[in-house]
């Protein structure tokens, strides 16, 4: 199979060995699990409409359209906490909502998510309610950015950045907001992270990559009570390793200093390092005033924060721009894990997550401002297979998008009218009926007071 050029990537076709076609997967996996146990570890049990270069559906795509003049308002929505999931239906329930659709990537604990870090539903990458930042750095990837300046929303590659400032004037960067120390789901942090991997061993990676898993035994993260009731331990990677706690109240006041993972104050914050991290807290003291910076803003430097905003990270790269369709995979952390930007200049080659065909979710804004909330079923051949990201940008072009970007997929893919179900979400190709996916976050339209 064949994907593209990209504005980032080289074209790259795609060879692979089929060993056998079969009516069932139960079926295939037997010979699957053959061909693990005589050597063949990455092999994978793929589908017919997911693979194929063509295809003429059939399709179900669902749009929700909200003028800008519409007595709504739109909104980020996550469950009890950050750090848990919870399905679409519950969270459009909590928040009252005409629609809503899911949101983020996220941490999912699932049999292909090896790297899981004990606490599904963290956002991958930037997620934002009210203008507060509740997820990780972001370092580049696309977002839908809702109630920007002017009252408009916006599709942008968007950084983001958080320091800490001492009594005494040194400043630290804090690599992380609200997930595990030392483990980067997705990538695109800040500091000294790295990869790793079986021939080379560690290698640095700050550049997003989808789905991926970056370490840093070095690093500082501060936990909002968004989070939960407790901090949690670092990642397993570095379990046994020192750890201390800054406890603040919510003026970023010293309470005290712990060494092992703790409550959260109500409405205050927790400053957990490691490593060099956790040294660096340790200078700190009961009474200290610690100062908090944040900036969030595009690549050109100018920020995008409102008191409203709601922001989440695209789950895959752009897919419009300026009424053309416009794909950045390196960007977004979809092109080849060896892949150096700025790109396509360095050989930049994309990964096969282009040209797999699945259930997608996706935001665009029209030329005249109209936010369109679009889900594509999938993985259900009989009603709907799913598009591939430059056949969901084609969708897109075809309804009117001037910029778009896709959120969650697969099985995440959900939307909610009225408190009903009004898509058939489809968690595994093999699933013979509908399932809810509990989620991170979701994007939500509430009718104003």
């Amino acid at each position: 199979m064949s994907s593209p050029v990209t504005a980032d990537t080289y074209a790259q076709t795609f060879y692979g060995v089929h060993v056998g076609s079969y009516a069932g997967a139960a079926e295939a996996k037997v010979l699957q699990g053959q061909l693990k146990g005589k050597g063949f570890a990455d092999s994978r049990v793929l589908y017919t409409a997911e693979t194929n270069p063509e295809s003429r559906g059939p399709w179900q795509i669902r749009v929700v359209t909200v003028r800008p003049d519409a007595q709504v308002d739109l909104r980020a929505e996550h469950g009890a906490s950050v750090s848990g999931s919870e399905t679409v239906r519950q969270l459009s329930a909590s928040a009252g909502a005409l629609a809503a659709v899911n949101g983020t990537e996220f941490d999912i604990n699932s049999v292909n998510n090896t790297h899981f870090m004990g606490h599904e539903g963290v956002p991958q990458g930037l997620y934002m309610k009210n203008n507060v930042l509740l997820g990780a750095p972001n370092n580049g990837r696309t977002a839908l950015l809702l109630n920007t300046v002017g009252g408009g929303h916006r599709i942008a590659e968007v950084k983001s950045r958080t320091w800490v400032t001492a009594p005494d004037g040194t400043t630290r960067d804090v690599d992380g907001v609200n997930r595990v120390a030392g483990q980067i789901l997705g990538c695109g942090g800040v500091g000294d992270d790295f990869r790793k991997t079986a021939a080379e061993g560690d290698l640095p990676r700050l550049d997003p990559w989808r789905n991926g898993t970056c370490y840093d035994p070095n690093e500082i993260v501060v936990f909002r009570p968004e989070w939960g009731t407790d901090t949690p331990a670092p990642a397993k990677e570095w379990a046994g390793a020192p750890v201390t706690e800054v406890v603040m109240n919510g003026n970023w006041d010293v309470l005290y200093l712990r060494h092992a993972p703790g409550p959260i104050p109500a409405g205050g914050r927790v400053l957990q390092g490691i490593g060099t991290g956790g040294e660096w807290l340790k200078t700190l003291k009961t009474g200290d005033r610690v100062t908090p910076h944040t900036s969030v803003t595009d690549t050109a430097g100018t920020p995008v924060t409102t008191s409203a905003l709601a922001a989440f990270g695209g789950g895959t790269p752009a897919l419009m721009r300026d009424g053309q369709v416009w794909l950045n995979p390196a960007a977004n952390g979809t092109a080849h894990v060896s892949c150096a930007l700025p790109a396509p200049a360095t050989g930049c080659r994309p990964s096969g997550v282009l040209t797999a065909r699945h259930p997608r979710t996706l935001a665009g804004i029209s030329a005249e401002g109209h936010l369109m909330l679009v889900t594509i079923d999938g993985r259900n051949p009989q009603a709907s297979v799913g598009v591939t990201l430059p056949e969901a940008a084609r969708v897109m072009e075809w309804l009117g998008a001037r910029d778009a970007v896709g959120l969650g997929s697969g099985g995440d893919t959900t939307l909610m009218v009225e408190n009903s179900l009004y898509n058939r979400p489809w968690d595994q190709w093999e699933d013979t009926a509908p399932r809810e996916r509990a989620v991170s976050n979701a994007v939500v339209v509430v009718k104003r007071p």
